[in-house]
């Protein structure tokens, strides 16, 4: 099993964890959504693959770009929390957005790299759920 594979298992065992505690869950359809084609789906679904704990945190501006779509920090939401967005790229207007989480500041206190690897976890699980549903989805703790 390489380290990934051990972190994410470990990131599982967590689910019982009473001091990391996280819920998902949707907030609405998308404002200004686009529907996706298939390279766009895959190609957004490789860049969840590559998120990190510490991306997940950056400030606005941040940008993760695999092939047809970005992966961004969109906006710092009330208690230190991120908005994120994946928009399809080259598209002119506004309708362009594919994925749409906020991840709420509750989270950036995990205080383990086992609780890191299940905030990171959640949170793709979170964006892939957005890609899928075309819905916002929240991702709400608290993890210490």
């Amino acid at each position: 099993m390489s380290q990934e594979e051990t972190k994410m298992q470990e990131a599982n065992e967590l689910l019982n964890d009473p001091n990391c505690t996280i819920n998902i869950v949707n907030t609405g359809p998308i404002a200004y959504y686009h529907v996706p084609s298939p390279a766009n789906i895959q190609d957004a679904m490789n860049g969840i693959s590559q998120l990190e704990f510490m991306d997940i945190w950056q400030l606005p501006g941040f940008r993760k770009t695999v092939g047809s779509v970005t992966l961004m920090v969109w906006a710092v939401i009330e208690g230190g929390g991120r908005t994120w967005w994946i928009q399809i790229n080259g598209l002119n207007g506004g309708d362009s957005i594919i994925a749409a989480i906020d991840v709420q500041g509750n989270l950036t206190t995990a205080s383990t790299s086992e609780r890191m690897a299940y905030v990171q976890s959640m949170t793709r699980l979170a964006l892939a759920r957005s890609l899928k549903e075309a819905q916002t989805v929240d991702v709400n703790g608290p993890c210490r």
